[in-house]
């Protein structure tokens, strides 16, 4: 059922997207089907990966043959994640490859965040994938800086998977991250990833169009339109690299433009606002210098590219040294004169370094001076921003109960749509089974109606021996680990009408339906062989478990007290040396 689900859903957003019909209709699509539960855990791709320089030739048929030959080809070099190999020396065509995992998957896809700068990507030597186009010297141009999906066929497990790739850029590879997934998962991922963002856009985008509206009734009406500005700014940006706008216009280009038009207006808008309200006579010709060149700059960058004579994608690695720069210098005039303003001013100076710190760090990930992370530019945005808001609400008090009352609406929003995410955490996040909750969720049914028509019912309980030795001589890595095998033995072991919960820790509670005290016990014992084959590389330590089980009867009240009963025979097991199965 999920599986024809999935691929109904899938029909319909390819639908959508390939004739650019109006976004409402693919987002409200895409959020109902953040509701279905994908069957295999999504799977993080970041080793094992094989890379090598220069571009493939190919044969008659339009085949690369890097991509037919023998996998165990002394040409390529293992790398950790597909991006900036070592000893570019200029080179802008790349190769990389890494082998599938198995897994059981209903409708699976790769997911990367980003790619420098275009791709394509082949599996059995066929074209399975491409963004941006590919002239016959294997060169091309910037096409923009979306995500990607591409779907796998059903027999991909243990092939390999190769991107061919061109990038001019400073960075060349795939970028941020890459993951092997349901379809439905990455939904869920981009709108999980995008929430806060269109919050925060949103937020921005209210901000200006006050501010513009004020500064037109006003009399001091340059704070209002430096905060238009600002506000105008930010949203762009944010927006512009929020993942789900791709559902609403698909053009990439567009947004990457949009972006960056946001981007390189910030310092400008920025720099008014600063010297509006905190940096006094002294420092004003340093100020105007710096608006000036970043307003000159941010023209120029539009202009070019649309001309023709540069790529947008070039502009950044420029500017991102220019804007370092600049917020060092604001840091300076603004900690120089921290002393000498007044109270909402040193807020402004306080929100203005966190969020400069945040686009530091963030030119740092871009430019992998950092390992890659997501870093919240959005509330660091959203916090400067109210600072910026409570300076205006001071000079002008009458707008001071509209903007609040806005403001406590989009909290609300966030709060509201939080709660919502909350209650699809049914599982748990290390194992990908149920937690407790859930398991209660699911059981108390389950457990009335065998009792209402007297159907057999059994609880195991299990509790991994030993466990804190894991964590305290291998550390939690290795403990987690443990966890996570134990998990997969449940997924092999339960019939589709039973299943599993991590219950606590080291401890795991299991529902049978339709199982007496015999096949309880059978069960469980083949469970705990199954366990005690488990291993590590590299760990001495065996890996055992305890189990008690418990059987439904006509005097249980509750399935609580089958549980305790189940935890009982447990208790017994623990006792009577481990690694073995009791009944009560």
């Amino acid at each position: 059922m999920i599986q024809l689900l999935t691929r109904l859903v899938a029909y319909f957003i390819d639908l959508v997207t390939e004739h650019r019909l109006k976004g409402g209709l693919l987002l409200c699509l895409s959020l109902f089907t953040v509701c279905l539960q994908a069957h295999e855990s999504p799977l993080q791709l970041h080793n094992d990966w094989q890379y090598r320089w220069g571009d493939s030739p190919f044969d008659v048929q339009g085949r690369p043959e890097w991509a037919l030959q023998d996998n165990s080809s002394e040409a390529w070099q293992a790398i950790d994640f597909p991006s900036n190999p070592p000893g570019r020396d200029g080179q802008t065509n790349a190769w990389f490859r890494t082998a599938l995992p198995n897994g059981n998957w209903h409708d699976p896809v790769i997911y990367i965040y980003s790619v420098d700068l275009i791709v394509q990507a082949y599996l059995d030597g066929q074209k399975i994938y491409q963004y941006g186009y590919f002239d016959h010297n294997g060169h091309g141009r910037f096409e923009g800086w979306p995500w990607h999906m591409i779907q796998l066929p059903a027999d991909f497990a243990g092939k390999f998977l190769y991107f061919r790739v061109f990038s001019d850029y400073s960075d060349i590879g795939l970028w941020g991250e890459v993951r092997l997934m349901e379809r439905l998962d990455l939904i869920k991922l981009i709108l999980d990833h995008s929430v806060e963002q269109i919050v925060v856009s949103g937020f921005s985008l209210l901000i200006a169009g006050l501010a513009f509206f004020f500064a037109l009734l006003q009399a001091e009406r340059r704070s209002f339109y430096y905060l238009a500005l600002f506000a105008l700014a930010s949203a762009l940006m944010v927006f512009g690299q929020s993942q789900v706008k791709l559902w609403f216009i698909n053009a990439p280009l567009f947004w990457d433009h949009l972006a960056a038009t946001g981007y390189f207006l910030l310092p400008v808008a920025m720099a008014l606002l600063f010297g509006e309200w905190c940096a006094g006579i002294k420092y004003q010709k340093l100020i105007g210098a710096l608006w000036r060149f970043h307003l000159a700059y941010a023209v120029g960058a539009n202009i070019l590219p649309l001309l023709g004579y540069s790529a947008i994608s070039r502009m950044y690695f420029v500017f991102d040294g220019l804007f370092a720069i600049s917020l060092s210098l604001l840091f300076a005039v603004a900690f120089s004169r921290f002393r000498h303003v007044n109270n909402e001013q040193k807020v402004i100076i306080v929100t203005f370094a966190f969020f400069g710190l945040l686009l530091l760090l963030d030119m740092a990930v871009a430019h992998s001076i950092l390992p890659w992370r997501r870093i919240p530019l959005a509330w660091g945005l959203l916090s400067f921003s109210l600072a910026l808001i409570a300076i205006s609400l001071h000079h002008f008090v009458q707008t001071q109960t509209e903007l609040k009352r806005l403001n406590a609406t989009l909290e609300q929003k966030v709060k509201d749509r939080t709660r919502e995410l909350e209650l699809l955490a049914t599982r748990d996040p290390l194992t990908n089974i149920f937690n407790r909750r859930a398991f209660y969720q699911k059981g108390e049914p389950i457990f009335r109606a065998s009792l209402r028509y007297k159907r057999n019912l059994s609880v195991i309980m299990l509790d991994i021996d030993h466990f804190k030795r894991f964590n305290d001589i291998y550390g939690h890595a290795v403990g987690d680990q443990v966890l996570v095998m134990i998990a997969d033995c449940f997924r092999k072991s339960c019939r589709d009408s039973d299943f599993a919960a991590r219950f606590g820790g080291e401890e795991f509670v299991l529902l049978l339906e339709e199982a007496d005290s015999h096949s309880a016990l059978k069960f469980a014992e083949r469970l705990r062989e199954t366990i005690a084959e488990l291993s590590l590389p590299g760990i001495e330590q065996t890996i055992t478990a305890s189990l008690g089980i418990a059987c439904l009867n006509p005097e249980t009240q509750s399935i609580d007290e089958l549980i305790r009963r189940a935890d009982r025979a447990l208790y017994e097991a623990k006792h009577s040396g481990r690694n073995r199965c009791c009944f009560v």
